[in-house]
C-alpha cells in the first residue's frame, strides 16, 4: 500500500488549489529533471516522486482517492499504465507532442527595489520597469510571417531527433541525435517574421507592481513566476527575483525583529531617574528611567519592533542607555561634585596636570 504524502513531495498544503499544485511541480520538476542533473539516479527518483504526486494531486477523481488514504496508483512509468514521467512534464509545461527531449527554460532575472526602514512596518508598493525576451507579438511566437506558418519538419517528423544506424565491428548500433534540418525543433519556418528573424522572441520593457509585504528583510528576494526571458526551445519562461534593499536608519539598527537604539542620559538623569521622549517608527512615546539606572543597561519597549514576516507579530524597541561624562563643566558644577565626592567619603587627589574632566572622570571610576 502506498503511504507516500503527495502533498509533503510538492511541499503544499491539503487545500492547495491546481494553480498552486502545477507551480510546486514545474518548481520541482526544473530542478530534478534527469538531464538537468546528467542522470543522477537521485534526482531521477526524486523526479518521478514529484511526477506521481502531480499526476495524482491534479486529477480530481484520485486526489479524492489518494486523500481518502491508503490507495495504490499503478503508474507504470516506462511500461505504459498512466504514461512516462516525460508526458506528465510536458503535459504540465504544455509541450506538444512526448518524448524526453528537455527544452531549456528562459533565463531566471533579478531587479531591485529599494525602501525605507518604516516601510518594512508597513510593507510598500513600487513599479520597477525592467527587460526581458518575449514572446514576439507579430508572429506570435511562431517565429513565422504573419499569414503563414511553420511546417512539421519532413526530416524528422516533427519528433526534432532523427535515428542514426551505424554498422560497428559489434555490430549495428543506433543513436539518437538532434535534427540537422530543423535544429530540435520539430518544425521549419518557410517565411521568416520581420520583426523577430524567425527567432519568435524579442527584446521587450515591461512594468510591474511589486508588493513589498511587511517584515521583509534587507536581501531578500520576491519571486515572479514565469516573469524572466521566454525560453528559445519552447521551455518554461524563467522567473523573475526582486531583491529588496532597506536603506540604513539614522537612529535604529534592525536584529531580527527588533529594533535597537542608543540613548545618552546625564549623571543627574542615571541617579535621579527621568521620562525622556524617545522616537519610534511610529511617533515619540514617553519612557519611564529608573533611578540608579547604569551604563550599559538595556530598557524595552514591547510591541514597537518590527513585524514577522510570517506571522506579523512585532518585535521590540530596544533601548540601550549611555550615561555620558560631561566635558565642559562650569564651577559650580565642580563644586557640587566635589560635595557628591566628599558625601560619599571620596578623597579625590587627581594628578596635579590632570583637566577638570579627568578628576571628575576619576572620582566617578570612570563613567
Amino acid at each position: 500500500m502506498n503511504t507516500m504524502d503527495y502533498y509533503e513531495v510538492l511541499g503544499v498544503g491539503r487545500e492547495a488549489d491546481e494553480r498552486e499544485i502545477k507551480r510546486a511541480y514545474r518548481l520541482l520538476a526544473r530542478q530534478y529533471h534527469p538531464d538537468v542533473n546528467g542522470g543522477s539516479a537521485e534526482a531521477t527518483e526524486k523526479f518521478k516522486q514529484i511526477s506521481e504526486a502531480y499526476a495524482v494531486l491534479s486529477d480530481p477523481q484520485k486526489r479524492r482517492r489518494h486523500d481518502a488514504g491508503g490507495v495504490d496508483f499503478d503508474f507504470g512509468f516506462g511500461a505504459g499504465g498512466m504514461g512516462s514521467i516525460f508526458d506528465i512534464f510536458n503535459q504540465a509545461f504544455g509541450f506538444a507532442g512526448g518524448g524526453r527531449r528537455w527544452a531549456a527554460p528562459g533565463r531566471d532575472l533579478e531587479e531591485h527595489v529599494y525602501i525605507e526602514l518604516e516601510e518594512v512596518l508597513t510593507g510598500a508598493q513600487r513599479r520597477i520597469e525592467y527587460r526581458r525576451i518575449a514572446t514576439c507579438e507579430a508572429c506570435d511566437g511562431s517565429g513565422a510571417a504573419p499569414g503563414s506558418s511553420p511546417t512539421v519538419c519532413t526530416t524528422c517528423g516533427g519528433h526534432g531527433q532523427v535515428r542514426q544506424r551505424q554498422q560497428t565491428i559489434l555490430g549495428s548500433m543506433v543513436t539518437v541525435v538532434t535534427c540537422p534540418d530543423c535544429g530540435g525543433a520539430g518544425q521549419v519556418i518557410g517565411e521568416p517574421c520581420s520583426e523577430c528573424d524567425g527567432a519568435g522572441t524579442a527584446a521587450v520593457t515591461e512594468e510591474l507592481e511589486v508588493t513589498v509585504p511587511p517584515g521583509i528583510k534587507d536581501g531578500q528576494h520576491l519571486e515572479y513566476a514565469d516573469r524572466g526571458d521566454v525560453s528559445a526551445e519552447g521551455g518554461p519562461p524563467g522567473n523573475l527575483y526582486v531583491r529588496t534593499n532597506v536603506a540604513k536608519h539614522e537612529i535604529f539598527t534592525r536584529h531580527n525583529n527588533h529594533l535597537h537604539m542608543p540613548l545618552d542620559i546625564s549623571f543627574a538623569q542615571a541617579a535621579l531617574g527621568d521620562t525622556r521622549t524617545v522616537p519610534t517608527l511610529e511617533g515619540e512615546t514617553e519612557l519611564e528611567i529608573s533611578p540608579g539606572i547604569q551604563s550599559g543597561e538595556e530598557l524595552r519597549l514591547a510591541g514597537k519592533g518590527l513585524p514577522d514576516l510570517r506571522n506579523g507579530r512585532r518585535g521590540a524597541q530596544v533601548i540601550s542607555v549611555r550615561v555620558k561624562t560631561p566635558t565642559d563643566l562650569t564651577e559650580a558644577q565642580v563644586e557640587l561634585l566635589q560635595q557628591l565626592a566628599a558625601e560619599e567619603g571620596l578623597e579625590l587627589r587627581p594628578p596635579g596636570d590632570a583637566t577638570i574632566f579627568d578628576r571628575v572622570k576619576k572620582a566617578f571610576g570612570g563613567q
